[in-house]
Parts: structure tokens; sequence; C-alpha cells
């Protein structure tokens, strides 16, 4: 299935927030600067993992999804990445509700339960750097009923 590459925006994926580059509040003393985010993930667990996720540049088609029982976190560092999202009906990916957008470096998203997606690919030859962040957890998989390929905006 070709799906067009749209540009990340809040409100663009349900079941997904969004903070865009340049919105988190900022705070600076003489030689740092902090930058909070505005996003909140309540999660179910207390106990969190995280790590830090390099990507680099592939295909942008995904014949896998995968989907959690609480909130991941991410928080992309560097690059350009193209990450799949899509809905769960009965079981199975919902082939209507399938998405692929462009998250640039600075945006925030959190990811609430039950909303398949998977690993980000490097829209170029910039690897992408993301931040992750949230309970240790599984990560079940689903096939959509055929593959998910990225095309360029129309």
């Amino acid at each position: 299935m070709k799906k067009e590459i749209q540009d990340i925006a809040p409100g663009l994926v349900r079941g997904v927030d969004v903070q865009m580059p340049g919105a988190a509040q900022v705070y600076r003393e003489n030689w740092f600067e902090w930058r909070a985010t505005t996003l909140r993930a309540g999660m179910k667990q207390s106990t969190l993992a995280g790590g830090v996720l390099n990507i680099w540049k592939h295909t942008p088609v995904f014949a896998e999804l995968e989907y959690h029982e609480d909130c991941e976190m991410f928080y992309f560092v560097q690059g350009t990445a193209i990450m799949p999202f899509a809905d769960i009906k009965d079981g199975k990916i919902d082939m209507d509700s399938v998405q692929l957008v462009r998250v640039p470096a600075g945006t925030q998203i959190v990811i609430h339960p039950g909303k398949a997606h998977f690993v980000a690919v490097a829209q170029d030859d910039t690897p992408v750097t993301i931040i992750v962040a949230s309970p240790a957890m599984d990560a079940p998989r689903l096939s959509p009923a055929e593959p998910l390929e990225g095309i360029p905006e129309i």
C-alpha cells in the first residue's frame, strides 16, 4: 500500500501527541539551558526504561508494526525521520487508518497505548537520533495486509 508521507503536526495522527520544534519552554542560566517539553505522559507503570535510538537511511517500506500496553515518549534529537502509524481494529492493522509522517529534529511525541507504529527510517543521509522513555514492556508485532510504502508529498 503506497501512502503519501505527511509532515507531522499536532492533531494529525490520532493517538499521538505532538510538540513541534521551538515549542519548548526555555530556561537559561550562565552555562546551561533547559528546554522543558510541554507534553506529559501518564504511564501505568512506575518503572521506566529508556535509551538512545540511532537510525539510518532506509527505504520507507514497513512490513510490520508494533504496539504497547503503555505510553512511549520519543524526543527526536537529530535528523528527519519517516515513521508509520495505524489503528488496530479486531486484532489487525486498520489499513484505512495508516499514516506515514515526516518528523523533524526537535519534535517530541507521546504514543498512546495500543497505537500501532514502528521504528522510523531516516529520510536522508543525516542519521536520526531519538531519545526514548517508556516502561519496560512487550512489543507485539502485527503485519499489515500489505507492506506500507512511503511516497513523497504530492
